[in-house]
């Protein structure tokens, strides 16, 4: 009995999986005429290749005017660390196969996090835009989880990213990954079958595309300012004390990352 509720476990799984496929391929074309769909399974047949990196990280700043998307919020619940009432907010969209979205999370963060989350200045929130079916498949399993697993499953996901996208079964790998944050075998499935958990996601996919003009990973959106790629630790602080200047607040001394 074990061994057949593994194997029906292992075949929705699979068939999860192909609905995200046939979902991600019928997504808008980008610009090139390619299909995400395309650029979902061009990323996967390249697991080790620089596609996962989608963004640069020398990537301009631009000036956009926030509202719409950016004022909607995340139908699953908003995954967010720092003080609801922070003068600036910075809503991320990233992608859990993204390369540069990793290198953020992992390597620039902790930084903001120590410095200007934690004394009460910036609060971030991120949403999923994901780039091919693991990613979706990510995206949906953190959103399942309890809230107060959410974030810490979301970041297992990053610094881990290379461990899991590389490896030789994925799904099964963020399976594991689930079940460390929570998730039953059973809520794995049904979270991954759900019509509801995957039309929400692609609708923040959709709206940060259509309304918001995001069209790689990271792009961040700071007081509606848009940051299109991982600039670094230090534009970052640029950006905020410069923020922080014009609201009159006096920009936080330098302190010692401690991490997430």
């Amino acid at each position: 009995m074990k061994q057949l509720n593994l194997i029906l476990t292992s075949i929705a799984m699979l068939v999860c999986l192909a609905v995200l496929v046939s979902v991600l391929t019928d997504m808008d074309t980008d610009k090139n005429g390619a299909t995400n769909g395309e650029q979902a399974t061009s990323a996967l047949a390249n697991a080790n290749a620089d596609i996962l990196q989608t963004s640069s990280v020398d990537a301009q700043i631009i000036e956009v005017k926030s509202g719409g998307a950016l004022d909607t919020p995340n139908p699953l619940g908003e995954i967010s660390v720092g003080d609801a009432n922070a003068p600036i907010k910075v809503y991320e969209y990233a992608s859990l196969t993204c390369g540069h979205c990793a290198a953020f999370h992992n390597d620039v963060l902790p930084d903001l996090k120590k410095q200007y989350v934690d004394t009460g200045l910036v609060q971030f929130n991120f949403r999923p835009f994901p780039l091919d079916p693991y990613a979706m498949t990510g995206a949906m399993l953190v959103q399942c989880a309890t809230p107060k697993a959410r974030l810490a499953f979301l970041e297992t996901l990053f610094k881990r990213q290379m461990q899991w996208v590389r490896s030789d079964d994925p799904l099964n790998s963020l399976r594991a990954y689930a079940k460390q944050a929570g998730m039953s075998g059973e809520n794995f499935v049904m979270c991954l079958q759900s019509e509801a958990n995957l039309a929400a996601v692609r609708s923040m996919y959709s709206a940060a595309k259509d309304e918001l003009g995001v069209e790689s990973t990271p792009t961040f959106f700071v007081n509606g300012e848009k940051v299109a790629g991982n600039i670094g630790v230090e534009k970052f602080k640029k950006l905020f004390d410069k923020k922080l200047k014009k609201m009159g607040i006096d920009a936080p001394e330098e302190k010692e990352s401690s991490g997430l």
